[in-house]
């Protein structure tokens, strides 16, 4: 008899044990439940946040004319997304019905989530369904449209351009556009590709004066109701400046060329 009620003390506790862990688990699941029916309101700059939770992966740009350009670098997405965010949690929607000379589109993609669409002009700036063009953040649009234009223009994409037959190049001399001779065409394009992108042009000082030669690319495109040129200024035969002529921001990439070119 001792031995029975010794191991009936043992099933009672253990037991009891269980009763109040499950007891313990009951009252802690019910206080610290997920509340699902609860409606929350989310502010515009909140949802403007929620849009750019995350690291971006990539921003593809699509330039008229010159085709995708693709960034990369963390530093320089994670600056863009900053200012992507800037815009939309300070500017205000204000109607417009002014065309944009110059559109630029792209997206910005995310791991886990689908690329989320922008598109940017002089004056305005859309993402997603919202749009921003105050005039209280028109200067932070300006930066950042100059900015995504000085991603297309570097050698490699100007380079393409020249070189891409559906485009055509001129010379202009005296307010009069010449169509370039094969061999012309082919020896500016080669100069530019092998050229430097100058990112300090602090000391370039050849701007003050007038070019010793000027070129005109005719950029093709579908849909286009306006033509699409890129300029470039050769100085002393050692500097080269393409700027866009639709670009209202007056975006320039300046090329230091090769010795040997």
């Amino acid at each position: 008899m001792p031995e029975e009620k010794k191991g009936l003390s043992w099933f009672r506790l253990i037991l009891l044990q269980t009763v109040v862990g499950c007891l313990l688990i009951g009252v802690c699941a019910y206080w610290f439940r997920l509340p699902m029916d609860k409606v929350n309101i989310v502010s515009p700059e909140q949802g403007g946040r929620d849009m750019f939770a995350g690291v971006p992966m990539r921003i593809d740009v699509l330039y008229p004319g010159l085709g995708t350009v693709s960034i990369h670098d963390p530093k320089e997405l994670l600056k863009l997304k900053s200012s992507f965010l800037g815009l939309l949690s300070v500017g205000q929607y204000s109607s417009q019905n002014k065309t944009p000379r110059l559109l630029l589109t792209g997206s910005i993609a995310y791991l886990d989530q689908e690329a989320l669409p922008f598109q940017i002009e002089t004056n305005a700036f859309r993402f997603g369904d919202r749009s921003v063009n105050s005039l209280n953040v028109s200067a932070d649009i300006r930066k950042l449209q100059s900015t995504l234009i000085d991603k297309a223009l570097t050698p490699a994409i100007v380079g393409a351009a020249m070189e891409d037959t559906g485009n055509e190049m001129f010379s202009l001399k005296n307010g009069d556009l010449a169509l370039l001779a094969e061999a012309e065409r082919a020896a500016l394009t080669a100069q530019i590709r092998s050229s430097t992108r100058v990112i300090d042009f602090s000391r370039f000082d050849y701007i003050a004066r007038q070019p010793d030669a000027h070129f005109v690319i005719q950029l093709s495109g579908d849909g286009e109701t306006q033509r699409h040129w890129l300029h470039a200024d050769r100085f002393n035969n050692a500097y080269i400046v393409v700027f866009d002529l639709l670009d209202e921001t007056n975006q320039r990439a300046y090329f230091k060329l090769n010795e040997s070119s």
